[in-house]
């Protein structure tokens, strides 16, 4: 790849860096002639009190030199202090020498600090021209710097490998989206009508067919405004489905109501004649991008109008699809697997024990907690609730963005499953769970299945046939190549794919539910179900084949398993790992454990990405990035894993940085120390300065060790004891209360929920307390300390904050917007740097290009490999038939599978 900067965003961030350069080389040049100029005076004269005179004028005539004296040193205070030495004996020639050691090195730390504003200036221009940036690299492929994969990837290290497998995708891709597969539609409505025959499951579905005929009709007559474009163009660059160059153009939209109103014109006319829309007869381009999974993706680089014609029924239709199967999950024809205490069972609660039978009691208990759960974070969670935007899948919010729900998920379901792991095995001695995953779900997606769906939940006729139009899209895989019908799967990223997906599977979701009563918790195409029953898991697992069989989808059974703690995994469910990322669930010890072996493969991933960066601040930017998305593939540390997972992850990221920096005994600074010393002549650069933030002059790289040292205090060594302290609550607290029964006394649990006054009056002397047997039964349901428990191991782990020096917390003033990482490095590297710069603040932000530290932090990272030269990014340079390339995205889990 070229060094030139070739795109007019590089060319201007060039430009307007240049001339700060320039400026910050001429200051550094004047002050350093002017210090040595200083310095050579003081050394001149033998005379201490004249030495110090000459410092101390010339630190005051060089303007805001004086400002960067050190506080502990107050130079009003040495110059008065002079005066009183020319005349008063009591000044020791020792104390003199002293002043004039000072304000020298005071002088002389200012010329380094000059000196790593040139450095600092070096490295900006180097990773400028180096192509290392999205925003100054020639045009290419951009991919994103994550994926949902939940297996490790498989990564190639040679280019011709990687453009094999480029080949490979491509053609199974098309292969499956231009065979159609013919479905037995019959045998689905059949299905779904046998699914919904009972009179509580009928009714709630025609409340859903009601409400989206109704919706389907309001829907024809609705106009787009300019407040619709903001959430719709929003929600669209979310998505990262257009190519960098039509993103950006879509940017320019936002207010400009000019533009905005001319949209809206465009729009409301397309939605007019929605009947008669069609694709376009030379088909529309599709671009093969790579994940850091290794899979590739392809995506259809649509035209930015009649993309955002798709965005906005894609919409639309998904908030009212999710709001109407939602209403089926509040139903009575929902099964709940937790039995519930009846009327009289509550009523004698109500009179035996000092707690209300009202809601608040169940929505604090285990069985309440799980529900908020369900619905907040499992419930058909990549249909949008309402018209925001949401982060790409591994990037964190922007401000106006949610987090992303998928990955967020993703954290929860690790902690669900470990804490109910300690739950079951506390309450029933075993627990058995299963996670499976759908193979090229995306692409595989039959029409026939998605239309006979549809039409069953009740999707209007004009709607499906629009739908069906918009499925069977005219497709050019190659430039020049001829357009080509897609007759199955769903195209990536694109909202209305993920309704048509997710209504296919709430089917999946339904039948599994009405046959166990259990709730299958599905983050897109991944599903996880447990129980302390393993013939209900077993059950689920049948009937989750047989949908699938119905529907035409496959289970990858390579990213399909389950695990039996306590016991015996149930001989009809599958053997496979249960993971995800690089975490693998270990049933023997009960808990998730890190995948060495996927740990291996992102070692010699991470070496080819740094090997192929061509600056510093490239080299830095892709390890940070990097080792975030390892982080995450850890999973988040939190009480139900404990001290072990920290404690392994800080051992496993020793290994991956002594494996990655062999040369170097695994220190990344020694690396990076050379690569400066190499390039730009500078040795013996302090540590400190690699890891200090970019706002303060220094280089910020991360160290992932210190994230977890911080946590690390906050857990437990041994979290599966929680539930087993609330067996034995149990029958402390039970024997309280028959006491206080038998003898009238109130009395104060453990957990501090009794003993309150109004008790009083039902509580009775005499007569047969409720057995223990009776009084468990609402562990579950009604008692809070359970539920308390079960909150408490779900949570994250909180980071302890070390004290900071008082040198270091007066230059600092305020430490509350730092983080404990910050307040971390801070602490560790404080003295080095004063000891080098005098100061923590090692480049003044006036010297420095600082526009250019955000577009450093947010520059993308490609993870082509097909170029050896450098990362590639996308730039939206034109191609072809005018199709842009780059950009960004993925679909159900963010390219897993869809195409």
């Amino acid at each position: 790849m070229s060094n030139e900067i070739s795109t007019a965003l590089g060319q201007t961030l060039h430009f307007i860096t240049s001339i700060k350069l320039k400026e910050l080389e001429r200051q550094r040049d004047t002050f350093t002639a002017y210090a040595n100029k200083v310095l050579g005076e003081a050394e001149a004269t033998s005379d201490p009190v004249t030495r110090v005179s000459v410092l101390i004028k010339g630190i005051k005539e060089w303007s805001g030199l004086a400002d960067s004296i050190s506080p502990t040193h107050n130079l009003d205070n040495i110059e008065k202090w002079l005066d009183q030495a020319r005349s008063d004996p009591s000044i020791a020639g020792e104390q003199l020498r002293d002043w004039a050691g000072i304000l020298s090195t005071q002088l002389r730390h200012s010329v380094t600090r000059f000196d790593y504003a040139k450095l600092f200036g070096n490295l900006l221009t180097e990773w400028l021209k180096s192509g290392d940036s999205q925003a100054t690299a020639p045009a290419s492929v951009d991919a994103p710097e994550g994926s949902a994969e939940s297996a490790t990837p498989s990564t190639p290290t040679a280019p011709q490998d990687v453009r094999a497998e480029k080949l490979e995708q491509k053609a199974k891709i098309q292969e499956l989206i231009f065979e159609p597969k013919v479905m037995d539609t019959k045998a689905i409505e059949n299905y779904l009508e046998s699914l919904f025959s009972g009179d509580e499951a009928s009714a709630a579905l025609k409340s859903v067919r009601e409400s989206l005929d109704d919706f389907g009709s309001s829907l024809r007559h609705e106009k787009v405004d300019s407040d619709d474009l903001d959430w719709l163009i929003k929600s669209l660059l979310s998505r990262d489905l257009l190519s960098a160059q039509k993103a950006a153009t879509v940017k320019t939209f936002l207010g400009n109501m000019v533009i905005l109103e001319e949209v809206a014109s465009v729009l409301n006319m397309q939605l007019a004649s929605l009947d008669s829309w069609e694709w376009p007869e030379e088909g529309v381009y599709v671009e093969m991008r790579r994940h850091l999974s290794g899979k590739y993706r392809a995506y259809m680089d649509t035209e930015i109008i009649t993309a955002l014609l798709f965005q906005y029924l894609g919409m639309k239709w998904s908030i009212a699809f999710k709001d109407a199967f939602r209403s089926v999950v509040k139903s009575r024809a929902w099964k709940r697997d937790t039995a519930f205490l009846t009327r009289d069972q509550l009523q004698r609660r109500s009179d035996y024990l000092p707690e209300t039978a009202g809601p608040a009691i169940f929505s604090t208990s285990i069985e309440g907690h799980r529900q908020k759960q369900q619905s907040e974070h499992f419930f058909m969670t990549q249909l949008p609730g309402e018209y925001t935007t949401q982060s790409s899948y591994d990037g964190e919010p922007k401000p106006g963005e949610k987090a992303n729900s998928g990955l967020h998920a993703q954290q929860i379901i690790l902690r669900m499953v470990s804490t109910e792991a300690h739950l079951q095995r506390a309450l029933h001695g075993q627990f058995t769970m299963m996670r499976a995953d759908l193979e090229w779900f995306g692409p595989s997606l039959p029409h026939d299945s998605i239309l006979t769906v549809l039409r069953f939940f009740g999707l209007p006729p004009m709607w499906l046939t629009f739908l069906e139009k918009w499925l069977t899209a005219s497709l050019c895989f190659d430039v020049d190549g001829p357009a080509r019908t897609r007759r199955r799967g769903v195209p990536i990223a694109h909202c209305l794919s993920v309704l048509c997906g997710e209504a296919v599977l709430f089917g999946m979701d339904f039948a599994v539910n009405q046959k166990t009563g259990l709730y299958l918790y599905r983050i897109y195409d991944d599903f996880w179900f447990w129980h302390h029953d393993p013939e209900k898991c077993a059950t689920a697992w049948h009937e989750m084949q047989q949908y699938a069989n119905l529907v035409g989808i496959t289970v990858n059974m390579k990213k399909t398993g389950g695990a039996c703690v306590g016991g015996d995994l149930e001989p009809s469910l599958p053997k496979g790992v249960v993971g995800w990322g690089l975490l693998t669930f270990d049933a023997s010890q009960g808990r998730f454990v890190i995948n060495q072996h996927g740990v291996d493969i992102h070692i010699k991933e991470i070496r080819r990405q740094l090997d192929a960066t061509k600056s510093v601040f490239g080299f830095v930017n892709a390890y940070n990035k990097y080792i975030q998305y390892i982080k995450r593939q850890f999973g988040e540390s939190a009480q139900c894993f404990g001290k072990a997972h920290v404690d392994e992850i800080i051992q496993t990221l020793n290994r991956i940085q002594n494996e990655v920096f062999p040369d170097t005994n695994g220190s990344i600074i020694k690396r990076l120390q050379g690569m400066i010393e190499a390039g730009f002549g500078i040795k013996d650069i302090p540590f400190g300065w690699f890891f200090f933030s970019i706002n303060r002059g220094g280089l910020e790289v991360h160290n992932p060790i210190i994230d977890y040292l911080t946590l690390r205090e906050s857990l437990s060594d041994s979290p599966e004891t929680a539930f087993s302290t609330e067996l034995e609550n149990d029958k402390k607290t039970y024997t309280s209360l028959k006491e206080a029964w038998e003898t009238s006394a109130v009395v104060t649990s453990n957990s501090g929920d009794w003993g309150m006054p109004e008790v009083q009056d039902t509580i009775h002397k005499g007569g047969d307390f409720m057995p223990f047997e009776e009084y468990i039964l609402g562990r579950e349901t009604r008692l809070e300390t359970w539920g308390a428990t079960y909150l408490r191991m779900q949570s994250l782990a909180s980071a302890t904050r070390i004290t900071l020096p008082a040198q270091v917390a007066a230059e600092y003033g305020s430490t509350y917007s730092m983080t404990p990482y910050d307040v971390w490095v801070v602490a560790l590297y404080a003295e080095e740097l004063f000891k080098r710069f005098g100061t923590l603040l090692i480049v003044e932000p006036t010297l420095i290009p600082v526009g250019m530290v955000s577009v450093f932090r947010n520059s993308k990272i490609s993870w082509d490999a097909t170029n050896t030269s450098a990362p590639q990014v996308g730039v939206g340079r034109g191609r072809g038939r005018g199709r842009g390339r780059g950009g960004r995205g993925g679909y159900l889990g963010r390219g897993r599978g869809w195409s």
